[in-house]
């Protein structure tokens, strides 16, 4: 199973992370301490944020400070992901009681991350199974000593079969984009990347979060929905017809209506519909425009009907989610 980030000539893998079976949706995150718990909180962000895009509460996690753990909370089981992390000044280097739980986790996880002085950890339990590594410049000097035949990498970022690596707080959200995009795919990636102010060339195509990032993953790359989708959006407040729609791509309305069930199991109306709802639950959140421009500016003919459809779809009207948005108030 070759899962280098390198291949056998020294090119850079565009996938490096292929075993699909080390990407587990349940994390495990240990910190050295307590001045390091910050960048677990930022890594469970990532988490709570993609579960949010993904609309499903797929990933979970528990955190622990090893240092004031006793043995038996250092566990970790067969279908988690450790993440140990530590801070950019001193090594985290495990002693005493923690040796043996730490190896134990790391041998058992179905995959490790480390971040910062966390490197240390898995050189010092004797169980590194990376041999290339993204290494904080503060600890190239200390990781060369330890074990000389590791390759320090260049990029904040390293996956190495079912080993990856971060060099510091920043690059410990990037490290767990990563692993999130290599399990649900480029576009969940870059839709997250850019919900999460990370957004970099690679995810300035993706069209957003929320109802439209789902459309858009769904129609699977097909690009007659994509462009209906895409010109649905760039007429929010001049709904057309789905006549109008399919006349601008050049196919028939039957057409579309085809597609449409069986790429999005649904039909181009409710799509649209669906779509105005979603940038009328975006305005009603974020703006302060009162509710009868909000309806105005996504396409419903008067205020009752959106009214209506809104609260079918989201279960609370939209004065309700602005409280909520605005005050806190669930």
């Amino acid at each position: 199973m070759y899962l280098s980030n390198l291949d056998p000539v020294g090119t850079p893998d565009p996938r490096p992370l292929r075993d699909q079976r080390s990407l587990s949706n349940k994390f495990v995150f240990f910190v050295q301490n307590r001045d390091s718990a910050f960048v677990a909180e930022t890594c469970i962000h990532v988490l709570r944020r993609a579960n949010k895009i993904l609309a499903h509460d797929i990933y979970d996690w528990t955190c622990v400070e090893a240092a004031n753990s006793c043995s038996e909370t250092l566990s970790c089981a067969p279908d988690q992901i450790l993440v140990l992390i530590g801070g950019v000044e001193t090594p985290w280097r495990p002693t005493g009681s923690e040796v043996s739980p730490l190896r134990s986790a790391i041998r058992n996880a179905a995959r490790v991350c480390v971040v910062g002085g966390a490197v240390f950890v898995p050189l010092a339990t004797g169980v590194l199974g990376a041999k290339r590594l993204s290494v904080h410049s503060a600890f190239h000097a200390g990781v060369r000593e330890t074990c000389s035949t590791v390759e320090m990498q260049d990029e904040a970022t390293c996956h190495y079969k079912a080993f990856s690596s971060a060099t510091g707080p920043a690059a410990a959200m990037q490290m767990i984009v990563e692993l999130i995009g290599a399990r649900e795919g480029n576009f969940t990636e870059a839709a997250l990347a850019r919900d999460l102010g990370l957004e970099g060339p690679e995810s300035r195509s993706c069209n957003g979060a929320g109802e439209r990032w789902r459309l858009h993953r769904r129609a699977q790359g097909c690009e007659m929905i994509s462009d209906a989708l895409q010109i649905m959006e760039d007429h929010i407040e001049d709904t057309l017809s789905v006549s109008q729609v399919s006349e601008i791509i050049g196919i028939s309305a039957r057409k579309l209506e085809r597609g449409f069930a069986e790429k999005l199991g649904s039909s181009p109306l409710k799509v649209y519909r669906d779509l105005r709802l979603d940038r009328a639950h975006d305005l009603m959140t974020q703006t302060s425009l009162p509710v009868g421009e909000v309806a105005i500016a996504c396409g419903f003919s008067n205020v009752t009907l959106m009214k209506r459809w809104f609260q079918k779809k989201y279960g609370e009207t939209p004065c309700s989610v602005r409280r909520q948005a605005f005050n806190g108030i669930h």
